[in-house]
Formats: structure tokens, sequence, C-alpha cells
């Protein structure tokens, strides 16, 4: 077995490589008679047959004292692709004659010579798949060598003269000798693991099709256990448990129950859990890999240098640290943080450059943050850098900064962003007040009119963005920044063409990432329509992009800042905007709201912020926006925002694949309603649909990609929702699919009918996820 293991580690070689030795796999490990018949050759009356599991191998029992000459079982499915010869491990209780029967693909029969079994000894049988025959029949032919594949091998016990007439042979194992292993042959390595006071020993037995894992479990105490292993499926996880004894070590043998054929692209992650009677738990995971599963990137951790191409990225407050105190002085350790974010997978960076004013009036950037620019463009992160603006200065201040920034920073940077939140930074609103009054946060006065700061703040943009394209054509300049209707109407004022892109900052604040608080009903509040009537970002979205349109130039949308809170409500912040989201459901927003903005035409989508602020204070709702605990600890969102930014690097829209979701079922009482009674006078009721979105990557040809998520509010209450699909458009990418749980990781086959170039899929069952399936081309 060890020679064995060893070959398969190193199947893509053998493949490869004619000239190296046949490889020896497992049709069956024979300890469950779940996939096999009995039979009891009913042609010569009077024999009695019995077929048991154990964990010595399959028993097969003969009773020959009323008649009969022969017994025997068989696999209910074999497929032998080639085989020089097999070969069966047996062990008899008493002296009998055994013999074997190969169905070839013809359905003709072919009976070896046989053999006499000696009492009590194992022994290794050789089968061979060219004879001699004792006899030969059936089938659509008269040839007399076995045409393959193999359909079935029968074993059986046969009656012999002066031998007992009753007795059992112990079927250990069925083996074969193929030239190669086939494609959808699995690997596994073997393991030992201490979960809460049992050490579990296992090895993986891979067979033809499938694998079967031996466990001996050997307790350190004496508390019994119960030993679970999960095998993943869409909706509920196939699980067997399994009592473990102190002191009893016979081995636990485990088929995995493949719903269908072994699929050649996946990587199936088998959990083994131990919980002993006094509530001790541990857990460990076994993986198994189809042949191919090595070019499929199934969403192992990518750093961001590995990383080429991604719409993905993070805000930092690095500028806020240049020393280890103050209340931002978790950012403090910035090689430590680069790193994590570079373990995450994140291709840019979101934030500014600190500047110190030389005694000459000219402008430098501090040389910690020109350092920290430095290290991160080593580990292939880019930085959007934000460029301060504040209405305190004059235009020619305003511009001296910006020159002063670009010259210095251009081999680094190749965007930039012009101000930050304009109604909330830089006293806009405050400088340029309306009838002696702050103006309004929306940039529309109560008179009916535009507020002055949002003209002037247009006015400081433009000046911005020509010096910075006269200065560096080649850079991209971002801008606006404020919230959806102030942009809309700083838009209306007339933008300058340097403006590549408008900033758009969509927080939900406490509402699903599918929604946001702005829409066609509070066009009375905003002074003008913007999104839809259902609120959601989607809307939003194609709404920047239609007024775009409407004001003389395409311009790319750009999300420099979203995200989910974790804070702890508190009775003072119960009216605010924000309200606090588990770990877990943040974690899920973030990626329900990255994988809609990959779908839509957005640049680029940055989560705010990295590591959580303020030394992640509870009751602060502005302390807990990071995927880092303050401690530097991960949250549940690091590990699914890894696993997203590996998969879905380089990926774009695929406008060739055709969605339909054809059904999504909802229980009466799963149906979600209104999720706000009062938002400035409008009411926000939830979606309850389901989202499906189509990709590609360039650098993946032979793939395409479809993610399908339920639209609903995070919640632990109902198990799944049945979702029926259609994706059009595959041609010839009908190979078997991979699903992948984007929030475990989990990756599963998938029940698929194909069709015309059609994939449907019927009756999924959701859960509280994205996932992604990937189509191979065949």
């Amino acid at each position: 077995m060890k020679h064995f293991l060893r070959i398969c580690t190193a199947c893509a070689a053998v493949a490869a490589a004619s000239t190296l030795p046949a490889v020896e796999v497992i049709l069956d490990g024979c300890r469950s008679t779940a996939g096999w018949n009995s039979f009891n050759g009913s042609e010569f009356k009077g024999a009695k047959v019995s077929l048991s599991g154990g964990a010595d191998g399959l028993k097969l029992g003969y009773d020959f004292a009323g008649g009969g000459q022969y017994v025997g079982c068989h696999p209910k499915k074999l497929a032998v692709p080639q085989a020089d010869s097999l070969s069966v491990t047996v062990n008899a209780s008493s002296p009998v004659g055994f013999n074997y029967r190969l169905i070839d693909s013809t359905g003709r029969t072919f009976q070896g010579k046989g053999f006499t079994l000696r009492q009590g000894v194992d022994e290794k049988l050789t089968l061979s798949t060219t004879g001699p025959w004792s006899t030969a029949w059936g089938g659509s032919g008269t040839h007399n060598r076995p045409e393959f594949p193999l359909k079935s091998v029968w074993l059986m016990a046969t009656k012999g003269k002066d031998q007992p007439p009753a007795g059992t042979v112990t079927i250990k194992s069925v083996t074969a000798e193929v030239p190669e292993l086939p494609e959808n042959a699995v690997s596994g390595t073997g393991f030992e693991r201490n979960l809460a006071g049992w050490t579990l020993k296992g090895e993986w037995m891979p067979q033809l099709e499938g694998a079967m894992l031996k466990i001996t479990p050997v307790s350190a105490g004496d508390r019994p256990a119960q030993l679970e292993i999960v095998f993943p499926q869409p909706g509920r996880d196939l699980v067997r448990r399994y009592r473990l004894t102190p002191g009893n070590t016979n081995p636990v043998y485990y088929k995995v129950p493949f719903p269908a054929e072994v699929n050649p692209r996946n990587r199936y992650r088998i959990t083994l859990k131990v919980a002993d009677d006094n509530g001790a738990r541990a857990e460990f995971v076994t993986t198994l890999s189809g042949k191919l599963a090595g070019t499929v990137n199934l969403g192992d951790p990518r750093s961001s240098r590995e990383i080429e191409k991604s719409k993905f990225g993070t805000c930092v407050h690095f500028s806020y640290a240049p020393k280890p105190e103050g209340a931002f002085k978790g950012w403090y350790p910035k090689e430590l943080l680069l790193d994590e974010i570079s373990n995450c997978g994140f291709k840019f960076i979101r934030e500014g450059l600190a500047m110190d004013k030389l005694p000459d009036g000219s402008w430098k950037i501090r040389d910690v943050d020109l350092e920290t620019l430095k290290k991160a463009k080593e580990r292939g992160i880019e930085q959007i850098v934000v460029i301060g603006m504040s209405a305190k200065e004059t235009i020619p201040e305003f511009l001296n900064k910006v020159r002063a920034m670009v010259e210095q920073s251009r081999d680094y940077v190749n965007i930039y962003e012009l101000g930050n939140e304009p109604n909330n930074f830089g006293q806009w609103r405050q400088t340029f007040r309306h009838k002696g009054k702050d103006g309004s946060w929306n940039g529309y006065e109560s008179d009916g009119t535009v507020s002055e700061w949002v003209r002037k703040h247009v006015e400081y943009t433009n000046a911005g963005a020509d010096l910075i394209k006269k200065i560096a054509p080649d850079k991209t300049v971002i801008g606006l920044g404020s919230c959806a209707p102030t942009n809309f109407h700083a838009l209306n004022a007339g933008v300058s063409k340097n403006l590549d892109g408008v900033v758009e900052h969509p927080y939900t604040f406490s509402l699903p990432p599918e929604k946001v608080p702005f829409g066609k009903r509070l066009a009375k509040r905003d002074g003008i329509a913007i999104g839809d009537d259902e609120h959601t970002f989607r809307g939003l979205v194609e709404s920047y992009h239609e007024h775009f349109r409407k004001t003389g130039k395409p311009r790319s949308l750009w999300v420099t800042e979203f995200g989910f809170t974790t804070f702890e409500l508190s009775d003072a912040k119960a009216k605010g905007l924000y309200v606090g989201f588990s770990e877990q459901a943040q974690a899920l927003y973030l990626l329900r709201r990255f994988v809609e903005s990959l779908s839509l035409p957005v640049a680029v989508s940055c989560q705010y912020d990295f590591i959580d602020d303020y030394d992640s204070n509870p009751a602060t709702d502005e302390a807990n926006f990071g995927i880092l605990r303050a401690d530097y600890s991960r949250k549940p969102a690091f590990y699914v925002l890894q696993r997203m930014n590996s998969l879905l690097a380089g990926a774009e829209p695929d406008p060739s694949l055709q969605l339909k979701v054809t059904k999504e079922a909802l229980h009466r009482s799963m149906v979600r309603g209104e999720l706000v009674k009062d938002w400035d006078a409008a009411k926000i009721d939830a979606a309850n649909g389901v989202r499906l979105a189509a990709f590609r990557q360039p650098d993946r040809p032979n793939e395409r990609m479809a993610a399908v998520w339920s639209m609903q509010p995070y919640s632990g209450e109902f198990n799944t929702r049945p979702v029926s699909f259609e994706v059009g458009g595959l041609q010839d990418f009908t190979a078997m699919p991979v699903a992948i749980d984007m929030m475990t990781g989990e990756s599963f086959d998938l029940p698929v009918k194909f069709e015309n170039g059609k994939a449907t899929v019927t009756e999924l069952p959701l859960g509280q996820t994205v996932l992604l399936i990937k189509f191979f081309r065949k």
C-alpha cells in the first residue's frame, strides 16, 4: 500500500510516462456490502449464500449441504478501463474452491480455471484478464479475450470434493494493475492526528472509482467518543458517525460517498470531528484530490504579488501613525500589516500621503509615507493616493500641493483621488455657507438650490484634475467623493474632461449589501432622482453611468470606501445610521458586495478598512470596520476575502453567457419585508430574490464562472432555499463543473444537466453564501 500511495501522489508523471510500470489500484476495499450483490448459483439447486461486511473484509458465506455447486458476489458497479490482471486477497475458514468470472463490455462472460483455498491463510490470487479460460459464453461476439472496459467481476466459492460443505471466504480487497491511473482517480495523504483524547491514524486506500479511508483509533484515556466524518455537499453535508470505545482499536472503514462519478477537477475536503462524552471537541480536515485538481484554482491563498490583476482593495491609515501612539497607533507596524494585506491578496490600498510644508513654502511628502508606498509596491500592491482638499486653501495653494504630491510620487502611483467626502471633511459646507448656515450635507438646500459648496468643490476638483493631466497625462484621476445625490449635482455643474472617474462611497449603514440608502423615492429630499425605486446598489451604479452619458463624457465609477462595522449597539447609538453586524454577517456582506460590484461597471472596490481603529472599542461604530481586530487577529471576513481575492483575480463580467433564474422558491415564513420603515420618508424593503452573475478570466480561457447568491438579509434561522437556474452560451464548456462555497472554501460536485450548450441546475439548496460555479471546456 505504501508503494501504491507513492505512485498515486505522482499520478501526473505516471500518466505521462508509458515506460513506467503498471499502477496497482483498489477496485473495492471490501468492507461494506452497500455496493455488492450476492448470488447462489441458482442453476444448481440447493446452495445457500450470505454476505456481510466487517473490519476484516466482506464475508461470503456458503453452504452446499443441501446441494448446489457455487455461490458468489459481485460489485453492483464496476468499470475497469484496461487491466493486465486483477488480484483478490482472500482468507478461507475451511479449504474450499474459488473461481472468478469477468463480464466484458459486450456482455460476454469469461470463467477462469479456479483455485483451491487453504484454511486460515491470506492468499493474494491473480485473476488473469487474458486467460486461459475454462469456458466463455454470451455477449455479442465469439471473441476469446475480454473487451474493455470490464463491466463486472464475479468472485465465487465453489463446491469441492472432500471439502467441508459450509464455511466463509473473507474477501479483503480487489485490485487491478492498470497502465495508468484513470482520469477520475483521486489521491490522498495519510495522517496521524490527536483529537479530543484520541489518536486517529488514517490511511487512504484509493480505488479505481472513489476512495476508502481506513482509520485506526487509539484512546489516550478512558472516555468514549463519537467520530463524525463529514463529506461536503450543497445544502446538508453527508455525515457518517461511529462510536469509539477505549480499548477497541479495530479500524473504521469509510467509503467516500461520491454522489456520482469522481470529478477529476475537484478537491474534496473531508472533515473528521471527535467529541468525547464530556464535551471535549476537535476536528481535522483531510483532502482528496482529483487527477486534474492541481490545474484548477479552488481558492487557495495567493499573495498580492502572485495576483497580476484585480479590482479589489482595502483602505488603510498608515499616514495617521508615524509613531506608535495615538488613536491610530494600530497602524504603526506597517510591514506587518502590508504583509497581511498581501496575504489576503488585495491588489489596492487607498489612503493619502502626509506632506510637510518646508520653510521656503514648498511641500514634501513625509519620508515614512514614501517608504511605505515603496514597500507596498514591492509586495505587488498599488496605492490609490488621496490628495486632501481644504476649502481653507486658495486654488493656487491647493495646486501647489497637488504638483508636489504628483511629482514626488509618480514613480510609484498610477491613481490619484482628489479629496475625500467633502460633505464631511475639508470644511466645505462650513466655509461656503447658505443664508448664514452651513451648507446642506447632500448639496441641496431647502429653497431648491444646489449648495454653493458643491460648485466650489467642483471648481477645485477641475483645477486639480487639469494640473495632474498636464504633469502626468498617463495617470488616472478620480474624485468628487460626496454622497450620491451630491455627485450627481456636481456632474450637472460641469466637471472637467480630465477627471477620469467619479468616486462613490456606498455604505449601507444598516442594510444588506444589495441595498443603499439612496433611491428615486428620495428625489424630493435630494433635489434629483438617482438610483431606482428599490434602493438597490445595482440601480445606483446603472444610474451613475446613465448620468455620465447625459453629462457628456463616459467615466469610470470607483468605490473607494464601503464596509460593515461589527460594533455593539448601545442606547446612545440606537437612532444612529449604523447598526452593528455580527462578524459572520460582515464576512458575507463584504463578499456579496464585492462580487456584485465585479458584475457591474465598477472600476475598483475598496473595503473600509483593513484593521479596526481605536483599539476595536466595541461601543464605537467607526472602530470596528476592520477585517483584522486591533490585536491583529483575523476576523472571519479575512479568510473569506482571501479566498475571493484568489478566485476572482482578473475576473470580468462575461457577456457571452445567458443567465436565467427559473425558480427562487421561498416558504411564506422565509419572506422578508420591511428593513427600514422611514429612511427620510422612504420605506426600504428587503430583497428576497437571487442574484446570478457570470464571469470569465482571460488567463483561464478553458473556464467560465457563474456566481449565485440569495439577497435576503443574513440569518441563521432557516437552512436553505431551493433555487433553479440556467446558464446558456456554454457551448463546449460541459465537463463536470465544480461549485465552491466562497464562505467556507468547501468545493463539491454540482448536479447539472447539459443540453445544447446550456447548463440547467434544478433545486439547488442555496445557503448563506456566494456559490461560485466553475465550468470547464470539455
